[in-house]
C-alpha cells in the first residue's frame, strides 16, 4: 500500500494524531456520562485500551479481508512472526504506561513528555545504523530533552511524580520497539499485516495480563455495543490511519529524519488539551513547550549535508530494513 503524501507530512500528521490520543482518552473518560449514558463505567482507561486496539485490528481485517493478511503472515519466517508478537507486547506496554500515567498527570504533561520518545528513537537508531548526527541536530534534540525535563521537574517541584515517570518510561519502551522494528523486520512484512498483528496482539496481551492482575470482573463492562461503536470510530482515525501514515513514512526516511519531523506535534496536542479538557498549560508547561519548540525549529532547519560513501551505504542499509513496511510504535 502506497500513501500519496510526502513522507515528512506523513510523519507530522501521524504524530499529531498520536499526540491527540491521550487528550481524547482523557476527554472520553471525563465525559463518560454524556458520551455513553447508562454504561459510563465502560469508558475506563483499561476498556479503552483493550477495545480500542482490538477495534483497530478489526478495521484492518475487514478492510483488507482476512485471506490476504493470513497469507502474508504464513509466508513470514518464525523469527519474524515472533518479532511481530514482541512488538505487539511492547506496544501494549507503551499504551499501558501512558494510560496509567494519565491517572496521575494531565494530558498536557503526557503530550509534552512524550516528545522525548521520537528523540530517543532517532538517536538510538542513528547509533545502531551508523547515521551521523549533525551538530545542529544534536543542538535541537538537546533543547527538546531540556524542555521535557523542565516540564517533569518543575511540575513535580524538583522531583518527577508517578504519572510523569510512567509517561517517561513509555518513551523508553517506544524507542526500544522502534529499534526492534527497524533491525529485525524484513521486506516480506506487508503494511496491512503489520498494523493488524500489532494491534491484535497488543490488545490480547493486555487483556490477558489485566485479567491475571485484576480478575475477569475488571472487563465486565467492556462488551457493551455502544462502547464498541465509539471505539471503532476512534480506532479508525486515531490508531489505524495514524499507524499507516507512520509506518509508510518509516520505509522512506532514516531515524534522524523521523525524529526531526515527529517533534512539532506537541503544540497542536496542547491546544487540543486546552479546548477539549480545559487543561490549559501552566507556567512550567509553557516554559517547557517553548524550549521544546525551539528545539523543533533548530532541528527542522538543520541542513542536510552530503554523506560520505560509507555513510551512504549505512543509510541505504537502514532504509532497506525500513522498506519492510515496519516502524516504531505509535503512542
Amino acid at each position: 500500500m502506497v500513501m500519496p503524501l510526502d513522507p515528512r507530512a506523513e510523519v507530522l500528521l501521524s504524530r499529531v494524531l498520536a499526540a491527540l490520543r491521550p487528550v481524547l482518552i482523557a476527554y472520553m473518560v471525563a465525559n463518560a456520562m454524556t458520551l455513553a449514558p447508562g454504561i459510563e463505567d465502560a469508558l475506563s482507561f483499561c476498556n479503552v485500551l483493550f477495545v480500542g486496539n482490538f477495534c483497530a485490528a478489526l478495521v484492518v481485517l475487514i478492510w483488507f479481508r482476512p485471506g490476504p493478511i493470513v497469507s502474508d503472515l504464513k509466508r513470514l519466517p518464525r523469527s519474524t512472526q515472533l518479532t511481530l508478537l514482541i512488538d505487539g507486547g511492547l506496544a501494549a506496554l507503551t499504551s499501558g504506561l501512558i494510560f496509567t500515567g494519565l491517572t496521575y498527570t494531565s494530558s498536557t504533561n503526557a503530550i509534552l513528555l512524550g516528545r522525548i520518545g521520537p528523540v530517543l528513537s532517532a538517536l538510538s537508531g542513528a547509533l545502531i545504523f551508523g547515521r551521523m548526527v549533525m551538530r545542529q541536530e544534536w543542538l535541537g534534540f538537546s533543547f527538546i530533552i531540556v524542555g521535557t525535563l523542565t516540564v517533569a521537574l518543575f511540575g513535580g517541584n524538583g522531583s518527577i511524580n508517578k504519572g510523569d515517570a510512567l509517561i517517561l518510561a513509555s518513551t523508553v519502551v517506544f524507542a526500544i520497539s522502534s529499534i526492534l522494528g527497524k533491525a529485525a523486520l524484513n521486506r516480506n512484512v506487508s503494511l496491512r499485516s503489520l498494523v493488524f498483528i500489532r494491534n491484535a496482539s497488543s490488545s490480547l496481551i493486555f487483556f490477558v495480563l489485566a485479567n491475571i492482575n485484576y480478575g475477569w470482573h475488571h472487563f465486565a463492562d467492556a462488551f457493551h455495543g455502544q462502547l464498541w461503536i465509539l471505539m471503532g470510530i476512534y480506532a479508525l482515525i486515531v490508531i489505524v490511519f495514524a499507524q499507516f501514515l507512520w509506518f509508510d513514512a518509516t520505509r522512506q526516511l532514516d531515524s534522524i529524519s523521523l525524529g526531526r519531523w515527529a517533534t512539532p506535534a506537541p503544540a497542536i496536542g496542547v491546544l487540543a488539551a486546552g479546548l477539549l479538557n480545559r487543561q490549559w498549560p501552566i507556567e512550567s508547561q509553557i516554559i517547557g513547550l517553548i524550549i521544546i519548540m525551539i528545539g523543533v525549529v533548530v532541528t527542522a532547519l538543520s541542513p542536510t549535508t552530503k554523506q560520505q560513501p560509507s555513510q551512504t551505504k549505512q543509510r541505504m542499509a537502514e532504509l532497506s530494513l525500513n522498506a519492510s513496511d515496519t516502524a516504531s510504535p505509535v503512542t
